[in-house]
């Protein structure tokens, strides 16, 4: 049998044993609480609980456990910081320069877990955290505006509300349905906090979906996809990355293709141009969700918008209209001086990377 172990590391200089140990550490999705759902849908069609996979991801990584070189350099690296109560009480071991900060809360998740937890949204509290770590913020869209991936799946073509409904419909109707009465746009706390929040950061990755792949770890380990030592087991792909897209479906389909048909069906619609354009269109609407939650803390805050905020929307949106504001009624107004200022702020909303969620 053949040996392949490397016998002269120790013989290395102390800078190039560092920069090995460095290469060994993983870039993870660090999360700060555990899904209440794999967002594949609104009810999970992948049977399983990702509590184990979240506390592995919250661990510090292999390398911390080798000697008391490797860990030192691991230590360096990350640090432990404490979850906020809304989401979660536990530690997570996070590495501020490689990790991406993500919070899996959405308020329709909460809601069924009634009293016991409050509904307020943590996104203030979690924007500041990222800010003060230095970290990439990351978010699920539907904390924004419901993406209807379950209507994708049995074959609608749009984001927008349920039972296939086209793209023209209210913007009333559609959260009403899918958000328990919270039809008004400007009711959107999550989207407020953001809104308010943007000079900290500008930019969240937003995962649009989530696969749980029920492999190995020695299966997920060879395949080099969830870190170089298999201690990252989540990991984020951008919805345009197709290439990479197709590795964790090749990964798939060799391990787990026949004990779950339902994956492969969401992979089939992944990798499919119609859900690439569901994303386009969530972002148009999301966009329009936090300029009106710009426009709202405007014309709260200190007048900026003058004594006729109505102007800024087309058609003009009367006194008595607020704060409710119908996205398929109302558009903003691109002449208006407080809006083409906006525009500057708000476009980079269009911008935000659509990320695909898999977990192992």
């Amino acid at each position: 049998m053949s040996d392949n172990s490397f016998h002269y590391f120790t013989r290395l200089p102390l800078e190039l044993r560092r920069l090995i140990w460095e290469h060994c550490l993983p870039y993870r999705i660090a999360e700060l609480d555990i899904p209440a759902f794999l967002l594949d849908g609104e009810e999970s069609r992948q049977a399983c609980l990702p509590e184990y996979t979240t506390h592995q991801n919250a661990q510090l990584p292999v390398i911390a456990f080798v000697n008391s070189e490797s860990r030192q350099v691991a230590l360096e690296e990350g640090r432990w910081v404490q979850g906020q109560e809304t989401t979660s009480k536990q530690l997570i071991w996070v590495q501020p320069r490689r990790d991406v900060l993500h919070l899996n809360w959405t308020r329709m998740s909460y809601d069924v877990l009634g009293p016991l937890v409050g509904l307020y949204s943590p996104i203030g509290w979690y924007s500041l955290q990222a800010e003060e770590l230095g970290m990439q913020p990351s978010i699920v869209a539907e904390i924004i505006y419901y993406f209807d991936l379950k209507g994708l799946l049995e074959g609608a073509d749009g984001a927008d509300g349920a039972d296939g409904a086209d793209n023209d419909e209210p913007f009333s109707a559609s959260w009403s349905r899918r958000h328990d009465g919270m039809y008004d746009p400007l009711s959107i706390e999550e989207a407020s906090d953001i809104a308010a929040l943007a000079e900290f950061h500008r930019w969240y990755d937003v995962a649009m979906a989530a696969v749980s792949l029920h492999i190995t770890r020695e299966a997920a380990l060879r395949s080099g996809l969830f870190g170089l030592l298999g201690d990252a087991p989540v990991q984020m792909v951008d919805v345009d990355d197709e290439a990479r897209l197709r590795q964790f479906q090749a990964l798939f389909r060799e391990h787990a293709l026949e004990k779950e048909p339902a994956v492969q069906a969401l992979f089939e619609l992944l990798t499919n141009a119609r859900f690439r354009a569901a994303v386009g269109t969530w972002k148009s609407k999301a966009e329009w969700i936090i300029l009106a939650s710009m426009w709202d803390y405007a014309r709260r805050k200190n007048g900026i918008l003058g004594t006729n905020p109505g102007s800024a929307w087309v058609p003009y949106l009367p006194e008595e209209a607020r704060p409710r504001i119908d996205l398929s009624q109302y558009s903003p107004n691109e002449n208006h001086p407080w809006v083409k200022e906006a525009r500057q702020t708000s476009k980079w909303i269009s911008d935000w990377p659509a990320l695909l969620k898999f977990v192992t």
